[in-house]
């Protein structure tokens, strides 16, 4: 019988600012009603971790409560985001991956990429921030990867980390803050033009999504915490849904119909709409609700945007 596995993202938890927590007390008596074999984490289960250190270990903590083992890729609110391609202009004001927040981020959740055989399938964790960081992690995983893809053999191969491939198309050159960069790609464009990859499984956009492309089915998991623009009146069509939920996945061996995804949107969630923030300024603007302070061996971020 094949395993269950619950697929959650951008939960966004706090201790100090627990806005989001009523969502994630009622996906924890889901969980715990009908227990799973496995829950798969997208990113950004902190609320804003490069600004405040406490909000990782606090989503450690819930993490912990539930009734199963997880997993998890780290998000941009976990680790920071990917540094810009050199020939744009940084205009977003968020933190960006570095050696010290990548540090905390493994000393508080473990390996921020990893492989997990189930059900005669491999899934492969990645750390997306990482790519084009300069960091030497970022060569370590592509080492990885290509290990771990040699190492699949005849298995159908997973793919999951926090942002989504691309847009609209693999191929677009354009530059988007809600996917993959276009040069990033380049870590797994072959491993996907290859079909060996059957399924990608992402977060980030607080939208969910499903689409085939190819050989490999492309899984937008939706927020569990907030979504932006429901009405779809000002924020680019991405084609997904904006609702807060989750997934449940069963994986069977053979073509791509054997994934089994299930779409989750329980009455007694909240669906807040976190528009006006965005609206009116942004990542910093969500930065002056979440609490931005400087962390231990970073600049004064601070006195940077003054």
């Amino acid at each position: 019988m094949a395993s269950t596995i619950i697929l959650v993202s951008d939960m966004h938890l706090s201790r100090a600012r627990p806005f989001f927590q009523f969502n994630w007390e009622i996906f924890l008596q889901a969980m715990r009603a009908d227990p799973p074999d496995l829950v798969l984490a997208g990113g950004d289960v902190a609320l804003n971790a490069p600004s405040h250190p406490d909000d990782l270990a606090y989503a450690r903590e819930q993490l912990d409560r539930l009734p199963c083992p997880w997993l998890m890729v780290p998000g941009n609110h976990d680790v920071g985001n990917n540094p810009p391609p050199p020939e744009t202009i940084d205009t977003r004001g968020e933190i960006t991956i570095s050696q010290a927040l990548l540090d905390h981020y493994r000393n508080v959740m473990g390996p921020d990429f990893w492989t997990r055989d189930i059900d005669g399938w491999r899934i492969i964790g990645l750390d997306g921030l990482l790519c084009g960081s300069g960091l030497p992690a970022e060569a370590e995983q592509a080492a990885f990867l290509k290990d771990a893809m040699a190492g699949a053999g005849a298995r159908p191969v997973s793919l999951f980390f926090h942002k989504p491939v691309f847009r609209d198309d693999i191929g677009e050159t354009d530059i988007f803050q809600s996917v993959w960069y276009p040069r990033a790609r380049g870590l797994i464009r072959p491993y996907l033009a290859s079909g060996h990859v059957r399924l990608v499984l992402s977060g980030h956009t607080h939208e969910g999504r499903d689409e085939t492309v190819g050989p490999t089915r492309h899984v937008w998991i939706p927020s569990l915490a907030f979504v932006t623009d429901m009405q779809g009146e000002w924020r680019p069509d991405l084609r997904g849904r904006r609702r807060v939920g989750w997934l449940r996945m069963r994986l069977g061996l053979g073509l791509a119909e054997t994934i089994e995804i299930v779409r989750h949107e329980p009455d007694e969630l909240l669906i807040t709409d976190i528009s006006g923030w965005m609206r009116c300024g942004g990542i910093r603007h969500y930065e002056a609700f979440t609490g931005r302070r400087r962390f231990p061996g970073m600049p004064d971020t601070e006195a940077a945007d003054r």
